[in-house]
């Protein structure tokens, strides 16, 4: 035997209420759905420009380092050659002290002879 028709009526309209319900609840969800692929699409441009950026600071990086290391190993190599400029101008320095202090005491003698 089949319901009186007012119920098949009532189960029906809440049956139509729980669709546009859920119809709704998926267009909602659709919507989330689109807006984190979109974020999640910006998100991984995001991490490939970083990992483009991490990439070329260290390329950087390592020819900054390539070229101090070359530069050390110059100085390095250029150090000995270095040494008798090194030992000439402490002996000028030594030979100029020695003049000035020849040269204070010559004319504090001639001030006090004249004196």
């Amino acid at each position: 035997m089949l319901p009186p028709p007012e119920i098949m009526e009532q189960k029906l309209a809440t049956q139509h209420v729980e669709m546009q319900r859920l119809g709704t609840e998926n267009q909602r969800t659709a919507a989330t759905n689109g807006t984190l692929r979109q974020e999640l699409a910006a998100a991984q441009h995001e991490l490939q420009i970083l990992h483009a950026q991490i990439g070329a600071v260290t390329s950087e990086r390592e020819q900054q380092m390539t070229s101090l290391t070359d530069k050390r190993a110059k100085m390095e190599a250029e150090l000995p050659a270095a040494e008798p400029v090194k030992v000439e101008l402490q002996q000028a320095h030594s030979d100029a002290q020695n003049s000035s202090v020849v040269f204070f005491a010559l004319s504090g003698d001639g001030v006090a002879n004249q004196g």
